[in-house]
């Protein structure tokens, strides 16, 4: 008698650990993704940026400007 509340006792706590880290690992799998994400949008806008910075600091003529914008779209 007394072995059955003691077996389901450590099988409930089991289950509380086992959601607890199952939604704490998801969470934080999802957060990965979104940076990673993030990150490989930048890193797609980074040549357009540093052409206009170029651009603006007149390292560059409008016609490079324009041509090397159109190579890049």
């Amino acid at each position: 008698m007394f072995l059955f509340p003691l077996i389901s006792f450590i099988v409930v706590i089991w289950l509380v650990v086992f959601i607890m880290n199952t939604l704490t690992t998801n969470s934080h799998n999802d957060r990965s993704n979104n940076s990673n994400t993030n990150r490989t949008s930048t890193q797609s806008n980074r040549p357009m940026e540093i052409l206009k910075e170029r651009y603006a600091k007149g390292e560059i003529s409008e016609e490079e400007y324009l041509k090397v914008k159109r190579n890049l779209e």
